[in-house]
Order: structure tokens, then C-alpha cells, then sequence
């Protein structure tokens, strides 16, 4: 069994109940399942190694985390910039449809939030942050690992954008908890970068903490 750690945003209800109403009609349209393995999320730092024995103070630095972006700008929000995909080995080319959250601003509390955590798990003995982190890009994933054709994707991705506009997703989201996950995978082995883990994910919540 193979095990990785996430450190993961939750954005607030409202928001992540509209986001669910567009991953299963999109997901359900185009028979891609690999998005629905998960929680509705979006990563922070997501599918790094951690110790079992430094644990506890993953999650008290988890906590602190959330406690110092609250006290900067308690449930901040965000802007959701609509439907987008992956393309031109873009997401490693994964083939992936999202709501995209992509910050332009050094010093929004999303970025400040990532930059941190990124921080606190590097200076963390016993965590190992992923070897192939690529630039932070914010986003809700709705279907991943896909391997649709281009012209198939380019379908799934309009399709998308016309069951958002349905279900009137805002184009404003707010933060809501700041989440500790550990995720456990047979597939996977020890690459978690190319969706093996798709088959068999589960996952669980370690703690949870308030923005």
C-alpha cells in the first residue's frame, strides 16, 4: 500500500455543492471517473511523503497555518475564473477539465497560504515535498486523466462551461477549511504523478481547520 499526505483548501458549501452538480454531469457525459475518486478540493500541497512518527506536528503545523491566513484575512476569497483544460502538456498533459482559481497577485492570501505550507513541510524532518511541484495553479479539478482525443477534450470542455453557467457557479468562491488528508493507493506504487492511483484511491481526513 502506498501512502501519501495533502494539505487541501475546502471552499465554502454553496460553492463546492455547484462544483460537485458539474464533476458528475461532466464526468458522467464523457465515462471519466479518475476526478470522482476524489473530494471536491483544491490542492495546497498535495501527495507528499510524511512520517508516521511527525504526524502530530504536521497537524499542528496545519493548524497554525490556517490560524495566521485567518487572522490575515479570515475566509478569504477567491476568483473563480471559469471552466478550463489541460493542453499542450499542460498538467503534464493529463487530459483534465477544472474550474480555474489561477492568482496573478504575489501577495493574495491563497498564494501567501501556499508559499507557507510549502515552507512548513520542507522544514519538516520526516516530510518529503514531490519531486515534480511545477508552478502553483489553483484549481478544482472536474475530470482528470481523461485520455481523450483533442477534439474530444475540446468537446468536454464546452460541454463544461455550458453546465456551469446552469448551475450558476459564482465567480467569487470563498475559503472555508484548511485540510489534512492522507491518501492511501495500491496502483500508485511510488509514482503518484500520472494518475495510477485512479483505480483504487481512498482517502481519509486528519484533521481539519478553520479559515
Amino acid at each position: 500500500m502506498s501512502t501519501r499526505l495533502g494539505i487541501e483548501l475546502v471552499l465554502e458549501p454553496a460553492f463546492t455543492a455547484r462544483a460537485y452538480r458539474i464533476r458528475n454531469i461532466v464526468c458522467g457525459q464523457y465515462a471519466s471517473w479518475a476526478a470522482e475518486m476524489h473530494m471536491l478540493r483544491m490542492n495546497v500541497v498535495s501527495y507528499f511523503q510524511c512520517s508516521d512518527s511527525v504526524l502530530d506536528h504536521l497537524a499542528h503545523g496545519v493548524g497554525r497555518l490556517a490560524e495566521e491566513s485567518r487572522q490575515r484575512s479570515p475566509r478569504f476569497s477567491i476568483d473563480c475564473r471559469g471552466v478550463a483544460s489541460g493542453r499542450n502538456g499542460e498538467d503534464g498533459g493529463r487530459n483534465n477539465v477544472y474550474l480555474d482559481f489561477e492568482q496573478t497577485g504575489p501577495n493574495h492570501p491563497l498564494t501567501v497560504l501556499h508559499r507557507d505550507a510549502i515552507t512548513m513541510v520542507d522544514e519538516l524532518p520526516g516530510a518529503e515535498l514531490p519531486p515534480e511541484r511545477g508552478d502553483f495553479h489553483p484549481k478544482i479539478n472536474l475530470m482528470e486523466y481523461a485520455g481523450l482525443p483533442s477534439a474530444v477534450l475540446a468537446d468536454a470542455t464546452d460541454f463544461a462551461k455550458g453546465v456551469a453557467i446552469d448551475v450558476g457557479v459564482p465567480s467569487v468562491a470563498r475559503a472555508w477549511r484548511l485540510a489534512l488528508l492522507r491518501y492511501h493507493s495500491e496502483a500508485a506504487g511510488d509514482d503518484w504523478s500520472h494518475g495510477s492511483w485512479a483505480s483504487d484511491l481512498r482517502w481519509e481526513h486528519l484533521s481539519s481547520y478553520v479559515l
